[in-house]
């Protein structure tokens, strides 16, 4: 980080404003950047069915919150093909949507950038957003510290299990850069970053497995170690 940078980031701090920047309701952001109700950026923000569907062995795939909290598309619920079509005259999910976790888990996104064909439950937001924004970019600024906090403040804090309602979801705010190109910048940026993360937290988890693995056989006799060859003995711990 040079230092022209580090000291714009402790005038911010400071409060005061650099050049080029403007004070907001949302904080101090770049003249060139807007604050935008999460409303604004989309055309419909609508829920699931209200209803339990009728389950099936295959068919087409029923998203839940369980799928974006783990983030597991391959694993869901099943429903008929003629459910599936009476339930997307209202709610379609399509690519470039983010779904949202609106009930019990809330604030969980996850972006469909995938040719989808599934259905969702009440327990989830479906964001359709306006063509002047990248999904991309609003996908990425969901997963940050100041949308997570205000949909946080805005949910029903007593309701159990906890929820937040669509007219409160819409109020949120997003900042939001009024050139395509820095949108589209940012966001591929931060997705480098996401599935460097994600691919280090795979090889912990495989070393992890290998580890419990590699124990479980030198405790069991399956493997000995060079120079020891003798037999075990049991014996109690009183």
């Amino acid at each position: 980080m040079n230092a022209e940078i580090r000291e714009r980031i402790e005038m911010i701090n400071r409060g005061e404003v650099p050049e080029g920047y403007k004070k907001t309701k949302a904080g101090i952001i770049p003249e060139d950047w807007e604050v935008k109700r999460l409303g604004e950026l989309s055309s419909r923000i609508i829920d699931g069915t209200h209803s339990t569907p009728k389950y099936t062995d295959s068919g087409v795939q029923f998203y839940s919150v369980e799928n974006i909290t783990n983030n597991d598309f391959e694993n869901t619920k099943f429903i008929s093909k003629e459910e599936h079509i009476q339930l997307s005259k209202r709610c379609p999910v399509e690519k470039g949507d983010v779904l949202m976790t609106r009930i019990g888990s809330i604030g969980d996104t996850k972006l469909i950038d995938w040719d989808v064909k599934a259905s969702i439950y009440v327990s989830l937001a479906l964001i359709k957003l306006n063509t002047n924004v990248l999904p991309e970019y609003v996908y990425m600024y969901t997963k940050g510290e100041n949308f997570k906090r205000e949909i946080i403040s805005r949910s029903l804090l007593k309701a159990v299990p906890q929820k937040i309602n669509l007219g409160d979801i819409a109020n949120v705010k997003i900042l939001v850069p009024n050139k395509w190109l820095e949108q589209q910048k940012i966001a591929q940026i931060l997705s480098t970053w996401d599935k460097a993360l994600e691919l280090k937290e795979k090889l912990i988890d495989d070393k992890k497995k290998q580890k419990k693995g590699f124990m479980q056989k030198l405790l069991t006799k399956d493997v000995r170690l060079p120079g020891f060859d003798g037999e075990w003995e049991e014996v109690r711990l009183d």
